[in-house]
């Protein structure tokens, strides 16, 4: 598979690549920008994984690169 023409990802693709980055599914939420509700929903298919978080996360598995996932923040 060229990971510049996969476009889309299941969400059993999307679990083992957050994995293989070693994130969770909420340090996932927080690198990528959102919920870790929605986070949660990419992972049980409830919603659909954007064409750019897929090649996002398979662009980084294959350039070897290690996401900066921020701190978690308490709210006020």
């Amino acid at each position: 598979m060229n990971w510049q023409t996969e476009r889309s990802m299941t969400p059993t693709q999307y679990k083992r690549i957050i994995k293989a980055l070693g994130m969770t599914q909420g340090g996932a939420g927080r690198f990528l920008g959102v919920s870790v509700r929605t986070a949660h929903r990419y992972c049980s298919g409830e919603a659909e994984i954007p064409t750019s978080v897929a090649l996002l996360l398979r662009a980084m598995v294959h350039h070897g690169e290690e996401p900066a996932v921020p701190q978690w923040k308490r709210a006020a």
